[in-house]
């Protein structure tokens, strides 16, 4: 939706059906259980949408895309575990948002996020996120 009200042009009624569909075939637990993170793979899904980018894609764009994904993936792996979905989903946000800026004709503004949810998370690592809202890292 982001791309579409940036300007960018998609069906988007397609766009989000076949975004549903692939997503439904992520399962929950992936970080852990396959080490890939559902939301950067939801990015990824979404810029193979766009591109129209399949398995057999010679134009560039299969290559593209897992360089996103291979970067963001990095930024969870530097960070570590435990799993927190809300941080993985901010850091897929922004490397996806630096990804559409990059390579399409629009613009998307990012928000610094400052994550409100530490309480509600037994598992949270505080002071390694770059969200954590008690030491909040203003240059992610």
């Amino acid at each position: 939706m982001a791309y579409k009200n940036a300007g960018g042009e998609i069906d988007i009624d397609q766009a989000l059906d076949r975004l549903m569909a692939e997503g439904l075939r992520m399962p929950g637990a992936m970080c852990g259980l396959w080490g890939i993170c559902g939301a950067i793979t939801s990015i990824g899904a979404a810029l193979a949408i766009i591109d129209g980018t399949g398995p057999l894609s010679t134009d560039g764009t299969w290559g593209s895309h897992m360089q996103f994904t291979s970067k963001a993936i990095g930024e969870l792996g530097i960070i570590n575990g435990p799993r927190c979905c809300k941080r993985d989903a901010m850091i897929a946000f922004k490397n996806g948002v630096d990804y559409v800026n990059a390579h399409y004709d629009v613009t998307l503004q990012y928000e610094q996020m400052k994550c409100e949810f530490t309480e509600l998370n037994e598992q949270c690592i505080k002071d390694r996120c770059p969200f954590y809202a008690h030491s909040f890292q203003q240059e992610y």
